[in-house]
Formats: structure tokens, C-alpha cells, sequence
């Protein structure tokens, strides 16, 4: 046990020296070995670290998406498949919000700012933290859950926090929490007193962070440890004040630009709004035309593949034997006519994508107001006709009714910004 508890920390020192050998490549270069190389080899090590204290996996598929697609450290929830949870769905909504709404808030602070304002590239980073802390995280959470896992959400409606120990300690990147449980509170928990080892905590995240952005833009060191540090002493405030809710932002607000420098900001941030504006601004109008259309064409295979699974999923074959004979075949009828038509409009899509004269002929005009109208009667009918209980109970229905709509939407706006 103790060998492979020392190897498993000698990965982590070999992923440390690794990063002075780097020391000279590019910047971007640097952020990823600093932070998604490294926090990979921690992952790695936190594996073996377990599999000493006797932690076994009975997946080999949920060994690898804690590998390689989970990224927590904690292997509880992986090491077996079990049914799924109930929990399933019930925030999915909100984290796909914050996915797609972050997404479009970067896209318009990037044509406004395109780079070059330090306070927007903040609101770029802000979306960022959107996309993927607060979006894509805990969507991926629910999808790994739908298989039968069963992983903790790494955060934690991290908005509602009260205090600093509630923000940092159940909110807010569960997977630094778990890492600091694994290999410091647990080996040092009963030999140490509470407050070093918090400040042995906020020290590592320090330190962890110095690397993921100090080494990587080479000029704010320091100040990523000061952040952390400031936090470490507000803990200890709290031991003997509360601070209260507005002061506990304060705490955590306030001195973010030391965490998220000014020159990590413009340099990251601001070059992926820099990037993203000059992608849209310089896209012309046919190449907008050809590759939406084959977009389109794409998401309506994507319906379709959704579409012959509805009968077994909704139970067809029973709910059918209600109707009378006629009224089964009318149904049939007319979803035959609606499968046909999504069909349709599929290869309408990819043949009228190769029409690269940038010139759109009435009849193609129609055909494009016709799949808008289309899908645009879809989304409203969900919307304004159809009742949250009309669809089945359960964790998938909540969350590919979620998706089917995302779906519909998009290609309701994709096909009406293709009619201009």
C-alpha cells in the first residue's frame, strides 16, 4: 500500500518537473500542461491512491470516463454501474441555460469588444466560467448519470453560497476538495490542528493555480497565492464572525483580479475574443450559406435518429391498442408523412448547399421559409400547446425533452437567418 501510494505521488512530482522543460514553449502551450496536463496526472495518482485503500472498478466503462472524460478525482460512483439515480434531470435545465447562455454572451462580448477591452475580456472570462464550470460540467454530470453512474456534481450552485466555507468547501470545484481530502486530510487530518491545515489547503490551491496561470502568461506570479491566501484568512474570520452573504462575495470578488490577472485576461480572454471576431466578421455570406445548410441537413438526420426511437421509448405498441383500428393507421399516416417530410428537407439542405453563387432563386427562398416555418410551428406548439405533464416521468424524458427542444430551436433560427 505504501509503494503504490509513493508512486502515485512521484507522478505528480514527474508532471511538476515536466512543466520546467516546457518552461520556454508557448504561452497556450503552457496553460494546457499547467492545467489540463497536470490535473490529468493528479487524476492519475489519485486512481492509484484509491486502488491502495482498496478502491475496485467492476466497469472497465466507468474506468474509462473516470479517466478520460470525468473530471473529478474521486472514483466513488464509477466503480460500478447501477441504475439511474433519481437526481438525474433535476438541475439539467439550468446547466444547459448556463452552457448555451454563456456561449452566446462570449460570441457578442467577443464582435464588441474583439479583444481589446480589459473589462470586457473580464465578462469573456465570466462567460467562460459559464460554459464550462457552471454549463458543461455539470450537463456532463447528468449524461454520465444516464448511464448508470452515479458522480457528484463538482459544483454546486455555487451562487447560493452563504459563506466562505459553504462557497469553497460543498459549491465551489469539488474536485480540488476531494484532491486536499485525499492526499492532506486524510494522511494529516488527526495530527494536525484545523487551522494550518486550512491554510495548507488554500497554500496548494495557490500554488496549483500559480501554475495554471502565472507559469503560463510568465508575469503575475505571486498573485494567484495571494488570492488564495486572503481566502485562507477569511476562513479563519469566520471561526469567530459571520460574515454574512454580501460580505462573503466581497471576500471572493474583490480580490479576483489578483487571482485572474489583467495580463491573463487580455492575454487568454481577450486572444479568444480576438479570434472568435475576426471568425465571424470575416465569414462571407456564401460560405455562411453552404455551411449552414449543411449544418441543417446534419440536425435533421439528428431528428430523425431521435424519431425512430420514440415508439419504444413512448410505448407505442401498448398505448396504440387503446385507439381503434383507424385511428392507429391515420396516426401511422401522418408520421410517416412527417418522418418523409424531416427527410425531405435533410437532402433539400445538402443539395442546395453546393449553390456557391451566393444568388438564392425564389424557389429556394421557399423552400428555406418553408423549413423555418416548419420547425419555428414546432417550437411553439411545445411551448404553447403541449403541458410539462403530457411527457412521460423520469430523468430521460426530462432531459431529451430538453434537448429535443434545444434542437428544434436551433433549427428554427439557423434556417430563418438562412432566408436573408
Amino acid at each position: 500500500m505504501k509503494i503504490q501510494k509513493l508512486f502515485s505521488i512521484s507522478i505528480i512530482i514527474a508532471g511538476l518537473t515536466s512543466l520546467y522543460f516546457l518552461r520556454d514553449s508557448s504561452p497556450l502551450i503552457r496553460l494546457m500542461a499547467s492545467s489540463l496536463g497536470l490535473l490529468w496526472l493528479i487524476k492519475v495518482s489519485a486512481f492509484i491512491w484509491q486502488h491502495a485503500q482498496g478502491s475496485r472498478f467492476k466497469s472497465r466503462l466507468g474506468l474509462l470516463l473516470f479517466l478520460f472524460a470525468w473530471p473529478g478525482v474521486i472514483t466513488k460512483g464509477f466503480t460500478e454501474r447501477k441504475g439511474v439515480s433519481e437526481i438525474t434531470g433535476a438541475r439539467f435545465l439550468e446547466s444547459w441555460l448556463c452552457f448555451i447562455g454563456g456561449f452566446f454572451a462570449l460570441v457578442c462580448i467577443s464582435l464588441i469588444s474583439k479583444g481589446e477591452s480589459t473589462i470586457l475580456n473580464y465578462l469573456s472570462l465570466l462567460s467562460i466560467l459559464f460554459i464550462i464550470h457552471l454549463g458543461f460540467v455539470e450537463v456532463l454530470t447528468d449524461s454520465l448519470r444516464l448511464l448508470g453512474f452515479s458522480p457528484a456534481s463538482l459544483f454546486d450552485r455555487p451562487f447560493l453560497a452563504t459563506s466562505l466555507r459553504d462557497f469553497w468547501s460543498t459549491r465551489w470545484n469539488r474536485a480540488f476538495v476531494d484532491m486536499n481530502k485525499l492526499f492532506i486530510l486524510s494522511p494529516l487530518g488527526k495530527s494536525t490542528s484545523p487551522a494550518i491545515l486550512t491554510f495548507s489547503i488554500f497554500t496548494i490551491s495557490g500554488i496549483l493555480h500559480e501554475l495554471g496561470i502565472s507559469y503560463s502568461d510568465g508575469v503575475s506570479w505571486g498573485k494567484p497565492l495571494l488570492y488564495f491566501v486572503i481566502q485562507g484568512l477569511g476562513m479563519k474570520v469566520e471561526r469567530t464572525r459571520k460574515l454574512g452573504r454580501a460580505l462573503t462575495w466581497i471576500w471572493i470578488l474583490l480580490p479576483a483580479p489578483l487571482l485572474f490577472t489583467p495580463a491573463f485576461t487580455n492575454y487568454f480572454a481577450g486572444g479568444l475574443s480576438r479570434l472568435i471576431a475576426q471568425f465571424a466578421l470575416e465569414i462571407s455570406q456564401t460560405s455562411f450559406h453552404h455551411y449552414g445548410l449543411l449544418l441543417g441537413g446534419s440536425l435533421h438526420l439528428l431528428v430523425l435518429c431521435a424519431s425512430v426511437q420514440v415508439p419504444s421509448k413512448l410505448g407505442w405498441k401498448t398505448e396504440f391498442q387503446k385507439l381503434s383500428s383507424l385511428n392507429r393507421k391515420v396516426f401511422w399516416t401522418y408520421g410517416s408523412y412527417v418522418f418523409s417530410i424531416i427527410i425531405f428537407m435533410s437532402l433539400v439542405s445538402f443539395l442546395l448547399s453546393s449553390n456557391n453563387d451566393g444568388a438564392k432563386s425564389l424557389a429556394e427562398q421557399l423552400w428555406l421559409i418553408f423549413i423555418a416555418l416548419f420547425w419555428w410551428a414546432r417550437v411553439l406548439t411545445d411551448f404553447f400547446y403541449m403541458r410539462d405533464s403530457d411527457w412521460p416521468k423520469g430523468p430521460l424524458f426530462k432531459v431529451g425533452h430538453i434537448c429535443l427542444s434545444t434542437l428544434f430551436i436551433s433549427m428554427a433560427i439557423l434556417y430563418t437567418s438562412l432566408v436573408r
